[in-house]
């Protein structure tokens, strides 16, 4: 038996063969029955069978391990000892480097690779030993790994006399190489898995070349291999390459939060393969960008990543989040700041100078908002601010004024709150609205003018606000009477509680 020493990263059933047939036997097959092996868990790199192997013909088991497939998924091989280097194949076709099958015609199968693992990857287009475009050949017929290559003999020996066509590796062949060869810099991209790598390389090359709405139909072999080399530029440089390149080819996209239309394409090329395992490093770089550009409010899954988004500049977002009113604190920027700010969504302002405003703003009531838990209109607010009973917590210009709940409560408590009322039932007794409006009198000279007649208002608990304060029928006349000379008293309109007593 002639055992020759095993070429770097090739495949067991090229040396396999190149044993065979040196100690003159027919093929592959005739090698393992004579060694009393199985065929195929040999060439899916099973431990035993590669040490049994490596033992007949004293070579270094793991020189024959990198050259293992994992032939379990029809597109799919594992390449090695490594459970990361898993590759897309192709079994219907071989590809080849002729410089490296050397003396094949001539019968030398000592100096001749007939394969190796890197011609296997889809993405791999040139022999990084001699820097040759790899040839292919078509099997008879298409194989999930290739068990013996005597039927391939001769039409390797033909494609191997065409010219010979030179070729540089790119980026990503060079890198493709690197890991099967073991080598590991400590880089982000080790960690993937090969085959998402690879593809993910392409998807990012192909939006730098194409862009995010591109049509990626009909992208032929060299303009895959171009894509690769870019994105694996991209992709060996780690997380913060990645998120610049994205920022400069995705930007904040056209609508907002719509990071969907923005990746284009790209977005169902990881969006459907977000639950595989081996894409999840690379969904999690995606989700962090999201998360770090795009705006939306909460949390929401990005690539199935419950990611955050960017804090919102806009102002009404800012009052949604701090729970204070929109109108209110555009007042407060108009009259404190000096800022005229709309209330569309697109207005932004500074998100600390909001923070700073918001405990002061915080459950703050304007005019409307008052009216409304006091059950009155806002003419009749207007009336009580006037008349100096409701004083408001912040005023902020002629027209804009502020109340807290507790403040609107005190008021109620303190010129609406009665005894018990008389006997004699609901008849006797009117809503002071409906006394003010009869006899044109303000329900703020109203109010000031119980205070002198006394016992005069009473309080329905069943309502809410004014509209449950009554007048009795027997302080009617003498508190009409007394909101009207107070009219009288004061013709410009300021009043002084003080007068009427």
């Amino acid at each position: 038996m002639i055992f020759p020493a095993p070429h770097a990263r090739e495949t067991i059933a090229s040396y396999g063969y190149r044993i065979a047939r040196l100690s003159g036997l027919s093929s592959l097959a005739a090698l393992v029955h004579l060694f009393d092996l199985d065929l195929r868990a040999l060439l899916m790199g099973d431990r035993h069978s590669v040490e049994n192997l490596a033992r007949y013909t004293g070579c270094d088991p793991q020189a024959l391990v990198r050259g293992a497939l994992d032939a379990s998924n029809p597109r799919r091989l594992q390449l090695g000892a490594d459970p990361s280097n898993k590759v897309q194949c192709a079994p219907d076709r071989y590809r080849f480097c002729p410089a490296c099958l050397g003396g094949l015609a001539d019968g030398d199968l000592r100096s001749a690779c007939l394969g190796r693992t890197d011609w296997l990857i889809d993405a791999n287009h040139v022999c990084a030993e001699h820097g040759l475009r790899l040839m292919t050949v078509l099997p008879r017929k298409a194989a999930r790994m290739q068990q013996d290559l005597s039927p391939l003999i001769p039409k390797l020996v033909a494609a191997r006399a065409a010219p010979w066509q030179p070729g540089r590796p790119t980026t990503l062949e060079r890198y493709i190489t690197e890991r099967l060869d073991g080598v590991h810099s400590r880089r982000w991209i080790d960690d993937v898995q090969l085959d998402v790598a690879i593809h993910t390389a392409e998807v990012f090359g192909a939006m730098a070349m194409r862009g995010p709405q591109g049509d990626w139909k009909g992208i032929s072999a060299d303009e895959r291999r171009e894509h690769g080399h870019l994105g694996a530029e991209v992709l060996i440089e780690g997380p913060a390459a990645i998120k610049d390149f994205l920022r400069t080819h995705i930007g904040h996209g056209r609508r907002g939060n719509d990071y969907h239309n923005a990746f284009g394409r790209a977005f169902n090329e990881f969006y459907f393969r977000k639950d595989q395992p081996a894409y999840r490093p690379i969904c999690a770089v995606l989700a962090a960008y999201v998360g770090e550009t795009f705006r939306f409010t909460g949390q929401e899954k990005v690539f199935g990543i419950r990611t955050r988004g960017v804090e919102p500049k806009t102002l009404r977002s800012l009052c949604n989040r701090h729970g204070i009113g929109l109108k209110i604190t555009v007042q407060v920027l108009k009259a404190q700041y000096g800022l005229r700010v709309g209330i569309g969504a697109s207005s932004e302002v500074d998100p600390d100078l909001i923070a700073d405003l918001a405990p002061k703003l915080k459950d703050v009531l304007n005019a409307q908002d008052a009216a409304r838990h006091l059950g009155v209109s806002v003419d009749v607010v207007r009336g009580l601010i006037g008349d100096g009973l409701l004083v408001p917590d912040y005023r902020f210009n002629d027209r804009m004024v502020g109340f807290s709940a507790a403040t609107l409560e005190s008021f109620l408590d303190d010129w609406c709150s009665a005894g018990k009322p008389p006997s004699g039932g609901q008849a006797i007794r009117t809503p002071i609205q409906t006394v003010a409006r009869a006899n044109r009198v303000r329900v703020s000279r109203l109010l000031i003018a119980a205070r002198a007649v006394g016992g005069a208002l009473y309080r329905d608990r069943r309502k809410r606000g004014l509209t449950g304060v009554t007048v009795s029928h027997s302080c009617m006349a003498a508190l009409v009477e007394r909101a009207k000379a107070h009219v009288d008293s004061c013709p410009s309109g300021h009043s002084d509680p003080s007068c009427l007593r």
